[in-house]
């Protein structure tokens, strides 16, 4: 045998003791190169000892760690920052932040006093602080800090956040215990801070014991400058990432403190968690993560728009400075126009518009649109031109332009405008494959529309992907736009030839596509999208002729319009055109009662679920009584709770959903129903976000309207033509 490297020492002391000698030699001779991990630590005494089941032990190991390192990151930083100031001359107080990580407020104050800075106030009844909507909601700074000392008492403290010296000195005067100057220049802090300690603390009139606190766009390059003697705490925030460290030097519109950071990349995975699954155009992670590797990857101006997307659906930090940056990058002269741009563009602008604002949105999907066009995104050979070799890129191309189509759309949709500019461009792009290929980087040869339009006459069943399912049922839609604009009216050919339209496309649908849960249990979220616009096409065109009138409260809502349209008489009787509607509202409880997160639906569904929401409602003050109505309201509860999570994330879905719960309220107010008496019209509207999953099947064929009586229109008794909806 050869010989191997000389062992590392002894290993004695790792073994019991009556097997120290024999196994000792053992090692030695056998395994002479070894690393053993008792050399590491030695003999030392150690720390702790963990004792149980070695796969609870495990499970803890990497929470624990974890845990560890970001404490220590907290004091590292903290201990920096002190360091810093100290040699600057500033021996008051350094403070950390008040805004920590839900759940996790123990451990990184902890962090703070290692470093050796105070943590501010422990939590939110440590003391009071009044900011500028308790002053608003007091009358005056003096009339919050004389309440907050009334409900507090002695032992309470009260911070003002001031933006001013007349703030501060009118809240020193009123009693306040701490003022909080923020986001004051440097000059401004020496000046301000000097003036309240020459008035209050050092005058020769009336004096009162009071600090002075500085917050507000400090960094470590500039936190020097705001050190002067009659400052008496700094607040800085020191809260790092685990394993490294990301600093957003500027304050944030929407908050007066500067903000530390997650890195980035943790935003990009936060887009990929909550906004990819329904809007799956730009790469998938993991080719993503590949190409940034590259020099020229290309990729800036749409990496920035995803973090900032990202920011929306992350609680510990705002999104205002990144939405700041991605616009600015989208509004650079210099931008590449390429299809990169069109995704960032796109992106940004269906966010915008769900931010509520809807006039910016418009205008930036109009860029991203002319620049498709420009580059000639909608022909066949772009995807291969542009694709750089790459099957997932060129897939990725081809997605882009479909869904572009559909946002398209949808933006003129929402504002009952028949006209958008892809509505008549020629699309000659190959059709995008499925989820499940896109995601493996495995793209199969992609297909024609036309082969899809001759789909019903192949011998086997071809299933296509979601995107071009979506992309079908969104034509119908199309097809009632221009037909309007050729007609000026609603009408028997339309209505029926549109029923017929959608009718082809469910009878189509193949099996694992009529359903948006997968057998796995996740959400094709495009197909969701897919039936959400099948059951508002539905309503649109039946509802008008229907009995489910409309309210003055739902006309005149901001957030979404209620699909009126201009109508002429019909054969056909208002009875079936009323079950019509109100199955496509019973579509849209079975999706939403789908076990998932709500937010992570496409947000065109937003609209889509106000609008049938406000058809339910209808039914509910129309036709509906005893159970059938208690159900129907449910249903009404289930939506508005649906919108209320999304509104958590986004304003426009808030908007949406005060402005459904004010339909509701004024058009349930004059129902009357003998269970009703006596609950609260409010309870009976709102729901908590953890009631939002219905313990129903989707699968389940429950019919609420069965036993209703339709109002019947005698003269108009004609049987429909269309009765396949049924």
């Amino acid at each position: 045998m050869a010989e191997g490297a000389p062992a590392r020492g002894t290993v004695a002391h790792l073994l019991p003791h009556t097997y120290k000698r024999l196994v000792s030699e053992w090692l030695e001779e056998d395994t002479p190169s070894f690393d053993y991990g008792g050399f590491v630590v030695g003999e030392e005494i150690s720390e702790a000892n963990l004792l149980g089941k070695i796969r609870n032990l495990l499970l803890g190991e990497r929470v624990a760690l974890n845990t560890l390192a970001r404490c220590s990151g907290i004091a590292t930083k903290s201990s920096r920052l002190l360091t810093l100031l100290r040699k600057a001359g500033y021996q008051n107080i350094l403070a950390g932040t008040r805004k920590t990580t839900p759940g996790f407020r123990l451990v990184e104050k902890y962090g703070m006093l290692v470093g050796g800075v105070d943590p501010h106030r422990q939590d939110l009844s440590a003391m009071t602080m009044l900011k500028d909507n308790h002053i608003v909601a007091a009358g005056s700074i003096t009339n919050a800090v004389r309440a907050a000392k009334s409900a507090g008492g002695f032992a309470i403290k009260v911070e003002v956040e001031c933006q001013s010296f007349e703030e501060a000195d009118e809240a020193i005067a009123a009693g306040a215990d701490v003022v909080m100057l923020d986001n004051f220049t440097p000059d401004g802090v020496r000046v301000a801070a000097a003036q309240l300690k020459d008035k209050w603390g050092r005058g020769a009139g009336d004096r009162k014991t009071f600090l002075v606190e500085v917050s507000g766009g400090l960094t470590e390059d500039n936190v020097e400058a705001y050190v002067c003697r009659d400052v008496d705490i700094e607040d800085h925030i020191a809260i790092p990432n685990i394993g490294s460290l990301d600093i957003m030097d500027s304050a944030s519109p929407a908050s007066n403190d500067i903000v530390f950071n997650f890195n980035t990349d943790r935003l990009i995975d936060l887009y990929y968690e909550n906004f990819y699954r329904a809007l799956p155009i730009v790469l998938p992670l993991h080719f993503l993560s590949q190409r940034q590797l590259n020099e020229n990857h290309g990729l800036d101006a749409l990496l920035i728009v995803m973090q900032w997307i990202g920011s929306i659906y992350a609680p510990w930090t705002p999104s205002d400075a990144y939405y700041e940056k991605a616009y600015q990058t989208l509004c650079e002269p210099s931008i590449p126009r390429n299809g990169f741009t069109v995704q960032a563009m796109m992106l940004f602008a269906i966010a915008q518009h769900h931010c509520d604002l809807k006039c910016a949105s418009r205008k930036m999907l109009d860029c991203a649109i002319s620049i498709a066009l420009a580059i000639g995104m909608n022909l066949k050979e772009f995807a291969r031109r542009y694709g750089e070799g790459n099957p997932v890129l060129e897939e990725s191309w081809r997605r882009t332009y479909y869904l572009l189509h559909i946002s398209d759309q949808h933006f003129s949709v929402v504002v009952r405008n028949p006209m958008f500019s892809l509505r008549d461009v020629t699309n000659y792009v190959d059709l995008p494959c499925d989820d499940e290929y896109y995601e493996s980087g495995r793209i199969p040869a992609p297909v024609t529309w036309h082969e899809y339009e001759v789909r019903e006459f192949a011998d086997v069943e071809i299933i296509y992907s979601s995107i071009v399912y979506l992309y079908d049922v969104a034509k119908v839609i199309s097809y009632i736009m221009r037909t309007f604009v050729e007609t000026g009216s609603f009408g028997d050919t339309l209505v029926s030839n549109a029923e017929t339209k959608l009718a082809i496309w469910k009878s189509l649908l193949p099996t694992c596509k009529r359903d948006p849960l997968r057998p796995n249990g996740t959400v094709d979220e495009v197909m969701f999208l897919a039936h959400e616009i099948s059951a508002i096409i539905t309503t649109t065109i039946h509802r008008p002729f229907s009995s489910l009138t409309y309210s003055i409260d739902e006309l005149s809502t901001e957030s979404f319009i209620s699909p009126v349209t201009f109508v002429e008489p019909l054969r056909q009787g208002k009875s079936a055109h009323t079950a019509r509607a109100l199955k496509a509202t019973e579509m849209q409880t079975k999706l939403l009662a789908i076990p998932c997160s709500i937010e992570h639906h496409n947000l065109f569904t937003m609209c889509i679920m106000a609008c049938l929401c406000t058809a339910q409602i209808a039914a509910c003050n129309i036709l509906l009584e005893d159970r059938a109505l208690s159900i129907a309201r449910d249903r009404v509860r289930l939506s508005i709770g649906a919108l209320n999570a999304f509104g958590n994330f986004w304003p426009h879905a808030k908007k949406m959903a005060r402005e459904v719960r004010r339909v509701a309220r004024g058009t349930l107010a004059s129902a009357q129903s003998n269970h009703a008496a006596g609950i609260d019209s409010g309870a009976e509207i709102e729901v908590p976000r953890d009631d939002l999953i219905w313990p129903v099947n989707p699968s389940a064929q429950i019919d609420i309207y069965s036993g209703i009586v339709l109002p019947w229109d005698d003269s108009l008794n004609h049987s429909s033509s269309s009765s396949i909806m049924l």
